[in-house]
């Protein structure tokens, strides 16, 4: 084969593989930072909607209730039945009433506000200077505060709109009731308030002992909703037994009926119905995380009313969400644009589109586990919705160029290679070897290397019984295809085949670690797959391993040259396999591949042999399968004891033992049969070595 050289530094598959990780990896952190930053808002609250939408839902809505004002008096929302209601929700034994109405006119009738401010105070178990009646119980209510923009002279500032003096002077106090929303009126921040101004949720929730620090009450907080907005069309009792969201009643039904014991010692949101100041978002209803997830516009928006009956609920029992710290989002968008872009420009397209699809989910999963388990969420849909898909569409598109450019149009030294090696390898290896580049010099090298040498068994009398030619070879083609399967299976190569016989390698021309465990591997499972029948005769196969160091490369003439391997290591395989023969034996192994297999398989030792033309005494093992739990055979045990007695030269114990073998292993043994027919025969076995003359 021509002498290959190594590919251009600049050119070369690895190195533009590399330089493409680095492109995909700066691509996602690129993507990732514009999508933390800039652009992508949208995006970034996903992580905040999704574990909603999966189903996480607010526990602690226990000690809240909503009653809907369902009634108008003409523009505005009736006063004249709030006296009534509050000396109803009085009876039913509420803890507070908090009102999500700003009452900032007086009444057209001022009895009405009279009215109105004594039940208040009845309510609260005061007089009109605050002192507490005798036999009332102390309880809370809280109005309504808004506020607008004012501009004069080129400056702008905001100002409260309170209540009416007459009606703040009744109440514990009063509170601002803004919202916090984005462009399409989605809440997500739990609102408490500016600096001068708390809002009358977190007035509420610190008058019955919520554990609330004050210089704590700017401090980044995230709604946590009990579930989506209900369905105008649903029962309250049918919302109820769901546990979803927070119940609701109607002022209508509370006037014209019995006070419901429902509403003992709960904290009452009042508030306008949903609808009655109009149908359209910002028109005190908004959207929630609920409706990302709402293509066909079937949820209702939900009101302005629960958005704060949620924020007190969260505020009461401790239980809002909290975002991940700013200053380590950029970091984590880092890591996530680091791994996706070295991940998906190393897989191929279809296994890069798997595992994008299972890392999307897991993100999910943890993202909603967050938020459900800590009460925490952080950006991680920047990662699930931008760094990953930015990541996959670069490294398929990479792979379709690498691959066309190395793959599709082979230089002529990726086709010498492939050319001169398609026979030998797998094409797992095959790949390999393309991409790792061909470093063996022309005229071989040095290496360690595991070989293998296979033989079937009585062939030739097999040929000679079958007397077809073609018969033969089909069947040998069949035996052939079979048995390099399982030496492809374990990475190994086909340096020849030789009539019956196969000969192959373990770590060359690529260095393989565990090159002596792997040619054991296939050996097994070569000599104990099903057998091929020809003429009812089954093709038995003998096999032999070894572990040296050989040259290995390119031999041969100007004209042609074979890839192949010589040494002493080599011949020493090949006895092996023909000393299967004469102890009746499979698979024989020696000593350095025992050495190399670790625990993974049981071997026995089945003689110090001098193998014709070497001068070293060989220890010779016999490969007998996995390893399984139990222990070591007696058989085996017995084996190995005569062997002992021939170190020790004593053949008559040796003889006796090997006798014990077989009656132990419950038939004929093969091993013990080739010692006990040479000490039959007066054959000096000195020092337990038998030196053998033939091949």
């Amino acid at each position: 084969m021509p002498e290959v050289k190594p590919p251009g530094k600049w050119s070369s598959e690895r190195t533009i593989r590399v330089l493409t990780s680095v492109a995909g990896v700066a691509l996602a952190v690129l993507a990732g930072y514009l999508a933390l930053f800039r652009f992508g808002g949208s995006v970034r609250t996903l992580s905040y909607d999704i574990p909603f939408i999966a189903g996480h839902r607010a526990g602690g809505t226990e000690d809240v209730r909503i009653v809907y004002i369902d009634q108008l008096d003409g523009a505005f929302v009736d006063r004249s039945a709030q006296a009534k209601l509050l000396g109803q929700l009085d009876r039913a034994g509420a803890r507070a009433v908090v009102y999500d109405l700003i009452f900032d006119l007086p009444s057209q009738d001022p009895a009405v506000d009279r009215e109105f401010a004594a039940a208040m105070l009845r309510f609260r178990g005061v007089d009109e200077n605050g002192e507490p009646v005798a036999g009332l119980p102390r309880r809370h209510v809280f109005l309504a505060c808004g506020r607008q923009t004012i501009q004069q002279v080129g400056i702008s500032g905001e100002q409260l709109i309170p209540p009416t003096d007459e009606l703040l002077a009744a109440a514990d106090d009063f509170g601002l009731v803004a919202l916090v929303h984005d462009q399409k009126f989605t809440v997500r921040e739990l609102n408490t308030g500016t600096a001068d101004e708390p809002s009358v949720t977190w007035k509420a929730a610190v008058a019955l002992g919520a554990p609330l620090d004050e210089a704590e009450r700017l401090a980044p907080r995230w709604l946590n909703y009990a579930g989506p907005p209900p369905d105008p069309d649903e029962s309250d009792e049918e919302r109820s037994r769901k546990r979803q969201g927070i119940p609701s009643f109607n002022a209508s039904d509370l006037l014209n009926g019995e006070p419901p014991g429902f509403l003992r010692d709960k904290v009452v949101v009042v508030g306008a119905k949903p609808g009655m100041t109009g149908a359209a978002a910002g028109q005190d209803l908004f959207s929630t995380p609920f409706h990302r997830a709402d293509l066909r516009g079937d949820l209702s928006l939900m009101s302005g009313v629960e958005i704060q009956a949620t924020l007190l609920a969260n505020l009461l029992r401790d239980n809002w969400l909290v975002r991940s710290d700013l200053r380590r989002d950029p970091w984590l968008v880092a890591l996530a644009g680091l791994l996706a872009g070295l991940l998906f420009t190393r897989l191929r397209p279809l296994p890069g589109l798997l595992v994008a699809v299972l890392a999307v989910l897991a993100l999910i999963a943890v993202g909603t586990l967050a938020v459900h388990f800590k009460r925490l969420w952080f950006p991680w849909s920047i990662a699930a919705f931008v760094q990953i898909p930015v990541a996959v569409v670069w490294g398929t598109a990479a792979h379709f160029c690498i691959e066309r450019f190395f793959r599709v149009k082979l230089g002529e030294e990726q086709r010498q290679l492939r050319d001169a090696f398609a026979k030998y390898l797998s094409p797992q290896m095959l790949d390999r070897l393309t991409a790792e580049g061909f470093k063996m010099r022309v005229g071989g090298e040095k290496i360690e290397a595991a070989m293998m040498f296979t033989d079937l068994e009585n062939f030739t009398d097999l040929c000679e019984k079958v007397g077809d030619p073609e018969r033969i070879v089909r069947t040998l083609n069949e035996y052939f295809e079979q048995t390099t399967s399982h030496i492809f299976d374990d990475d190994g190569v086909v340096i020849k085949f030789i009539g019956d016989a196969i000969f192959a390698a373990w770590g060359a021309p690529l260095a393989e670690p565990q090159s002596a465990l792997k040619a054991a591997r296939a050996a097994w499972k070569l000599g104990n797959t099903e057998k091929i029948m020809i003429d009812g005769a089954p093709l038995n196969t003998r096999i032999g391993v070894h572990f040296g160091e050989v040259v290995a490369g390119n031999i041969g003439s100007a004209r042609r040259v074979d890839y192949t391997m010589i040494g002493d290591a080599v011949n020493l395989a090949a006895r092996l396999e023909s000393l299967n023969k004469t102890l009746g034996t499979d698979i024989l192994v020696s000593d350095e591949v025992r050495q190399r297999i670790g625990e993974e398989f049981r071997t026995r030792l089945v003689g110090r042999l001098k193998v014709k033309g070497r001068r070293e005494v060989t220890l010779v093992h016999e490969l007998l399968g996995p390893l399984l739990p139990g222990g070591e055979p007696e058989w085996i045990a017995l084996y190995h004891s005569a062997l002992a007695a021939l170190v020790e030269n004593d053949p008559a114990k040796a003889r006796d033992l090997f006798l014990a073998t077989e009656v132990s292993k419950g038939g004929r043994d093969g091993p013990s049969r080739f010692f006990l027919k040479r000490l039959d025969a007066g054959e000096l076995i000195r020092d337990g070595i038998v030196e053998m003359t033939e091949k």
